[in-house]
């Protein structure tokens, strides 16, 4: 059964809301783990952020090893009480790099390239409304050289249990990949320092701790609704697997140092042992009248 052609929801794919009051936005911006974090702790009015594939071409039930046609995005569900559409957008261009036509930070290929998804007309305006207001506070930015596009919502398929809420349930590994990655690094760079910050602040200080809900109405924001850990800001060392991988692989080469050592010695004996034997036989028969 196609589920694409049997939902009552499409938007919003194989996940349901948690409330009939609620919105859901779609939006590709490199890995999914990244982009789930920077929504879940720091944008307001965030209920719920899941990880998934979509694209109007993708094949239909996608996995993390095949899912050709689709992006890697999220759903954002939102509360529109608490926040809009177009507040959402603004921190969606603040996690991505808008200037990578092939894929985001280290992570390359179609499924990590950006895109920004409108569900209907109305949308299609907000998103190309706030599209401008970014470039119009980049004017040294060329237009032709932001590649992210703005495209209609296709079908969303939830991704894989081990993929959600990665950061939380896997801290050293995710922060491990997100530094080597250079994702914080990159968007600094391409946002400033201050944007960045501005954007990714538990207390909202940039914007007096309020946000704009979906009927222009200013109210207190809240953020991180999991009430996850910030990140350390540290540098990682190499995650759990990395170290169990390096260490096999040194005990690997000491065993076939080790056996390349003694195989020599060992021929060496046998050698010798043999030497012996002849010399042994040469003086029996040398003995013999």
């Amino acid at each position: 059964e196609d589920l694409r052609n049997n939902n009552n929801n499409y938007d919003n794919g194989n996940y349901a809301l948690t409330s009939s009051t609620h919105k859901s936005l779609l939006i590709a911006a490199g890995c999914f783990w990244c982009a789930e974090q920077a929504y879940e702790q720091y944008a307001p009015g965030v209920i719920e952020v899941v990880s998934g594939y979509a694209g109007s071409d993708g094949i239909e039930s996608p996995t993390y090893r095949n899912h050709p046609g689709h992006y890697e995005v999220i759903l954002i569900e939102y509360d529109p009480n608490s926040t809009s559409y177009e507040l959402l957008l603004q921190y969606a261009w603040r996690n991505l790099d808008p200037f990578d036509q092939y894929g985001q930070f280290c992570d390359r290929g179609f499924s990590y390239q950006s895109a920004l998804f409108y569900a209907n007309e109305e949308e299609k305006l907000i998103a190309e409304q706030v599209r401008s207001e970014v470039l119009d506070l980049h004017p040294d930015w060329d237009n032709e050289s932001v590649v992210v596009p703005l495209l209609e919502r296709p079908f969303f398929w939830r991704a894989e249990g081990y993929h959600q809420d990665y950061y939380i349930k896997n801290p050293w590994n995710y922060e491990y990949y997100k530094e080597r990655c250079g994702r914080t690094k990159r968007l600094k760079k391409v946002w400033g320092e201050e944007q960045y910050n501005c954007y990714h602040d538990l207390e909202l200080t940039c914007f007096n701790k309020t946000a704009v809900n979906e009927d222009g109405v200013s109210i207190e924001a809240v953020v991180n609704v999991k009430n996850a850990p910030e990140e350390s800001g540290k540098v990682r060392g190499a995650p759990v697997w990395g170290i169990i991988v390096a260490v096999v692989f040194a005990v690997g080469v000491l065993c076939l140092l080790v056996v390349g050592f003694m195989t020599p010695s060992c021929k060496k004996k046998l050698s010798i042992e043999e030497g012996k034997d002849e010399s042994v036989v040469e003086k029996e028969a040398a003995d013999l009248p």
